[in-house]
């Protein structure tokens, strides 16, 4: 079973950036915002391979950018995982290392 961290490895190896708009981008992944009564900070829709970041939420976009691209990885590469909104809040902290100030 490959951990998120691993997974942020190969991501960051493979991309040569941390960068989550530029990881989306050479993914073909669309990024959107839109505003919502806060109860979830953002969604990945595979089928129509989008990000979606809710304005109102109080987390920086970048950190929700990189947690829903760990769902989108997850799928690309049809990981079989247990407990996937803490493999993407650990592959997001993995790959927003080194990113914060």
């Amino acid at each position: 079973m490959e951990t998120a961290s691993d997974l942020c490895s190969k991501i960051v190896e493979k991309f040569a950036t941390r960068d989550v708009y530029e990881i989306a981008e050479k993914c073909g992944v669309k990024i959107v915002y839109e505003k919502w009564f806060p109860v979830t900070c953002g969604e990945f829709d595979y089928r129509a391979k989008t990000i979606c970041v809710n304005e109102n939420a109080e987390i920086d976009a970048e950190k929700i950018i990189a947690h829903e691209l760990g769902h989108f990885f997850v799928r690309e590469f049809d990981l079989k995982i247990t407990g996937e909104e803490k493999f993407c809040d650990e592959f997001a902290a993995g790959l927003m290392k080194n990113c914060e100030s």
